[in-house]
């Protein structure tokens, strides 16, 4: 008697069974340490909230800082200080406007100067001055200018011009601010 055969017999019988890949939520998560960990810190990151926090993170320092016009007030951020003479140096070289009020903000090995206008909520200049030195300007609580530099000392000088023209040429709550200043 002659055997029947087999599925295992036909080569167009396909004998294995897959199963559906399940869908992921999320991305494979890299396996190294350092990348778990940057991972877990950058995970639902929102960059345009964490933008208006730091708007607003920065008028709420200037608020309670509140420097006198035409003068600087000092803000420590960590236990660590920048030193002392270098701070009196960054504030001598970015020689503030009259009218305007400046916050110097001691992150340590590093500072940041928020320069305002009469009126905090009217703009605020952020500089920073860390390795790669860059400068952000914030008009009625809008980032409408950011620009990198080479060197702290340019920042500075761009800084200043800017918060001139932004002294003689206040914006106008009402209308529409181009950063045709800027």
């Amino acid at each position: 008697m002659a055997s029947k055969p087999n599925v295992e017999d036909r080569w167009w019988v396909e004998t294995t069974v897959k199963k559906p890949k399940a869908a992921r939520n999320e991305p494979e998560l890299p396996k190294l340490p350092i990348a778990m960990s940057f991972y877990s810190v950058a995970r639902d990151y929102d960059q345009d909230r964490a933008k208006e926090h730091l708007t607003d993170n920065n008028l709420n320092i200037a608020r309670e800082a509140n420097p006198p016009q035409g003068g600087w007030a000092y803000v420590p951020m960590t236990e660590e200080h920048y030193p002392k003479h270098l701070i009196k140096r960054v504030k001598d070289e970015f020689r503030l406007p009259r009218e305007a009020r400046g916050i110097v903000i001691d992150h340590g090995r590093l500072v940041r100067l928020l320069i305002c206008g009469p009126a905090l909520e009217d703009w605020i200049i952020d500089v920073f001055l860390g390795e790669e030195p860059s400068v952000d300007v914030y008009v009625w609580g809008t980032m409408y200018r950011e620009r990198l530099f080479k060197r702290a000392e340019e920042a500075m000088r761009q800084a200043r011009r800017w918060a001139i023209n932004l002294l003689q040429h206040p914006p106008q709550r009402d209308d529409p601010f181009r950063d045709a200043l800027l």
